[in-house]
């Protein structure tokens, strides 16, 4: 009975690990779409990125970033926006990976 209970724990230990991880790496937002043309705004798209975008323990996330328009509420729509990073620009990459209604689910990476 003893090594159950010793398993058990052990398991919830890494399954507590492995979520934990899940969530420090997670570079994603939600934002709502409006508008006629049914868009998150250029303003939105960028403070999230500013704010949700960064590597723990590799890189902080961008001092700014700038888009040339808004997020389209359609799957697989991408912008490339301009990020800085400690002085260095690079070009982060916005992409839909989900529509539901007025729900926009979008992912940040930066282009190599």
């Amino acid at each position: 009975m003893k090594r159950i209970v010793i398993a058990l724990a052990a398991a919830a230990v890494l399954a507590a690990g492995v979520v934990t991880a899940w969530n420090v790496f997670d570079n994603s937002s939600v934002a709502t779409a409006g508008g006629a043309d049914h868009t998150v705004s250029r303003t939105d798209v960028e403070r999230l990125a500013k704010e949700n975008y960064g590597i723990p323990f590799v890189q902080d996330g961008p001092q700014s970033v700038s888009c040339p328009s808004g997020l389209h509420a359609k799957m697989d729509y991408t912008v490339k926006c301009t990020a800085v990073f400690k002085g260095e620009t690079k070009t982060m990459l916005i992409s839909v990976t989900g529509v539901n209604g007025d729900r926009v689910s979008f992912d940040y990476g930066l282009e190599k």
